[in-house]
């Protein structure tokens, strides 16, 4: 009965609904920021991605799956290919299982400003917690 306790408990945890918002603030015109946003859990299935600029400049995100020397890219785009309009930042809907290897339960992500202003980010990410 205990084991079946036990794997009723686990199941419940799965597909649960997360969202969280980070702001990066004070990214230099071409210079990049590396983000950590903590998570509940090590492994999620995302499935909405926003970045917004403070200011009109073109932006580039990478979704990374850890924080070492050399991580795996994982995902890429710009908002001259997702929205077309600077303004507007990106916005993506993708299905991108995602598993933190270096064990801190982290999402890592990349942020490099490609305008020649100093801006900030407002970045929101929506997913599902998997086993």
């Amino acid at each position: 009965m205990n084991r079946t306790w036990k794997l009723i408990e686990e199941m419940r945890k799965v597909f649960l609904p997360v969202s969280c918002s980070w702001k990066v603030e004070h990214v230099g015109g071409g210079s990049k920021a590396m983000i950590a946003i903590p998570m509940e859990h090590p492994r999620l299935l995302i499935k909405t991605l926003r970045v917004t600029p403070s200011r009109e400049t073109n932006v580039e995100l990478k979704i990374l799956n850890s924080a070492g020397a050399t991580p795996e890219v994982l995902y890429f785009n710009n908002a001259q290919y997702s929205t077309g309009n600077f303004l507007e930042g990106i916005y993506d809907m993708i299905d991108l299982p995602y598993e933190d290897v270096d064990g801190t339960s982290t999402l890592h992500l990349s942020v490099k400003n490609l305008g020649a202003d100093v801006a900030d980010f407002l970045i929101e990410v929506t997913g599902l917690t998997t086993r």
